[in-house]
């Protein structure tokens, strides 16, 4: 574990130069704790180069949001440093209400962050959040190969574009408290925190009369995950290829990898050509493993893709049913079905749906595949259209649906060979040194 002052030296001294960081403050202890602890280590040392700027999320969803967002500005305007509030507006959902409230936080976050040209966003995540989020995952299935055991990654990538550091997650909330009072710095309650509507609540009350060691085991699951992610990389990269970034080939040698490896790969192989955010089922992979490890020829379909089985090795591509038909306005873009980003360059409303099949075409498109494979391949593709005939439009395989939000460093390795292989390999590098992220 880290005190508060050693974790805020520990990212500084670890962080490339220049680098503005964009601090997420909402007045609670976490938040105000790393804000307060990076001012006085950036005060206290030679730290050119690194510049603070702090930023307050208003959810509108309490009478007093409105205050406590003024009073941080207030704590961060006595102390010089550069503070923005930004409101949640409009109707609120009355059933998810937390995961939406977190979502329009990073996209608000990621607004201020490209306004200021932010490094990164930094939050306030600790080590008691962590143990909470572990416990809750372990609660799921506390299997060894539950990947959830690995917890919050310390660098997160967010929608591709900036990277979310969590400097705290192996310092304790009490410390951090600590150092406040030391420092006579009051800091705000919410009262969300301690209703047991909230799951994350419940947790942390259960945890309440436990001890506090779980920063090691935390720390090998994650060195686990990271492991085989980079071997699912390897994997991906010795024996996959992609045509049209929606027909994957995985040759017969590349079936005989070891079983978790050739399990990960598989699970984000499928859900970037299925165009899903989210990984298959533990059941449907354990039915895709025994369908690859009998190697008969054959079919099988999950999580909206279709595993061929043919003498030639593993053919995955997504299967040609529930394709959506979407009208994109002038001037503006869409993700069509969760795996091509396509934007309309027109004065005319521009119309996507799936291509028309031809056996010729697809023969055309896929060489050397047969010809079935590449018939459905290609009916998986979308097809532009104007509707007032002037077609000008551009179509960009670079969606990797569960990579797109959040990419925690455990998988950044994986994500970029699968971004090797749809041509998209363009993600941001991270901010801190290579040396600390693998120590």
């Amino acid at each position: 574990m880290l005190s508060p002052e050693q974790a805020a030296r520990r990212l500084l001294q670890s962080l490339h130069r220049p680098c503005r960081l964009l601090v997420a403050v909402s007045g609670g202890s976490d938040s105000l704790g790393l804000l307060t602890m990076l001012a006085d280590s950036l005060g206290a040392s030679s730290a050119d180069g690194i510049s603070l700027a702090a930023a307050t999320i208003d959810h509108g969803l309490r009478a007093e949001s409105a205050d406590e967002a003024d009073a941080v500005a207030q704590f961060c305007s006595a102390r010089g440093i550069p503070h923005l509030i930004r409101r949640w507006g409009g109707d609120k959902p009355k059933a998810g209400l937390s995961a939406a409230a977190r979502e329009a936080r990073y996209a608000l976050l990621m607004d201020i962050a490209d306004e200021l040209d932010a490094t990164a966003i930094l939050t306030g995540h600790t080590l008691d959040d962590q143990r909470e989020t572990v416990a809750m995952r372990a609660a799921r299935s506390d299997d060894h190969d539950n990947l959830g055991l690995a917890g919050m990654a310390e660098e997160v990538l967010l929608q591709r574009r900036r990277w979310l550091l969590r400097p705290f997650l192996s310092t304790r909330r009490a410390d951090i408290r600590l150092a406040l009072v030391e420092r006579d710095i009051a800091w705000l309650d919410d009262p969300s925190n301690t209703d047991p509507h909230y799951e994350r609540v419940r947790m942390r009350q259960a945890l309440a009369t436990e001890a506090l060691s779980v920063s090691r085991e935390i720390f090998e699951a994650g060195e686990r995950r990271r492991r085989l992610s980079e071997e699912a990389a390897g994997f991906l990269r010795r024996h996959a290829t992609l045509q049209q970034g929606v027909l994957a080939h995985i040759g017969p040698a590349g079936l005989d990898e070891p079983q978790d490896v050739l399990r990960h790969g598989l699970a984000a192989l499928a859900a970037v050509l299925g165009g899903r955010e989210h990984g298959l089922r533990r059941e449907s992979l354990d039915r895709i493993m025994a369908f690859v490890g009998a190697r008969r020829p054959g079919r099988i379909t999950a999580g909206r893709v279709i595993f061929d089985m043919r003498r030639e090795g593993l053919y995955m591509q997504r299967e040609n049913r529930g394709l959506p038909s979407v009208d994109v306005l002038p001037g503006e873009d869409t993700v069509w079905d969760g795996r091509y980003r396509i934007d309309n360059a027109s004065d005319d409303v521009l119309r996507i749906a799936s291509m028309a099949t031809d056996r010729e075409a697809g023969a055309k498109l896929f060489p050397d595949v047969p010809p079935s494979v590449a018939f459905r391949a290609m009916s998986v593709m979308p097809k532009l259209e104007s509707l007032a005939g002037a077609l000008s439009g551009r179509v960009r395989m670079e969606v990797m649906a569960p990579f797109e939000r959040f990419l925690p460093s455990f998988d950044l390795e994986m994500a970029r060979q699968i971004g090797v292989l749809l041509g998209c390999n363009d993600f941001p590098l991270s901010p801190v040194n290579v040396s600390r992220r693998k120590s």
